[in-house]
């Protein structure tokens, strides 16, 4: 006999597959269930002294109010910092291919003959180069 539990955030059944720890048929219902027990955040209530004046909210200081040119500066100086040390330390063949690179390859790709560097040079000295249209190897 199967035995079916009632899930505690959408009261639907299923059936548990884990002895006893389970209480929720899936995990968006869990997590639902958690944001929902969450405590709500402080509201901004307005203050009022007297009928005639016009509310006043008490607020703390905003993180525009915080920061400064000293502070941006210093993050400024530490960003090129990191960026200098990376591209230092990462050699040429992990960096990543700029449009220049990609241009070359197309370009490269493009044309007729392929330098083949496996094979030895002929008896006049030529390299050997691979046709793409004919399908052969050609010495020039």
């Amino acid at each position: 006999m199967i035995k079916t539990e009632i899930c505690n955030y959408c009261g639907g059944d299923y059936i548990p597959k884990r002895r006893g720890a389970q209480k929720f048929c899936s995990n968006s219902c869990r997590s639902l269930n958690w944001k929902n027990n969450q405590p709500i955040k402080e509201l901004k209530v307005p203050v009022a002294n007297s009928k005639d004046e016009k509310p006043v909210i008490s607020e703390k200081p905003s993180l525009q109010e915080k920061m400064s040119l000293a502070g941006i500066g210093n993050a400024a100086v530490g960003v090129a910092a990191v960026e200098l040390a990376k591209n230092f330390v990462t050699p040429n063949a992990n960096k990543p291919a700029t449009k220049k690179d990609i241009e070359d390859l197309k370009a490269f790709l493009k044309s007729r003959y392929f330098l083949v560097k496996n094979m030895r040079r002929d008896i006049h000295d030529r390299q050997a180069y691979f046709d793409i249209v004919t399908g052969n190897i050609i010495y020039k």
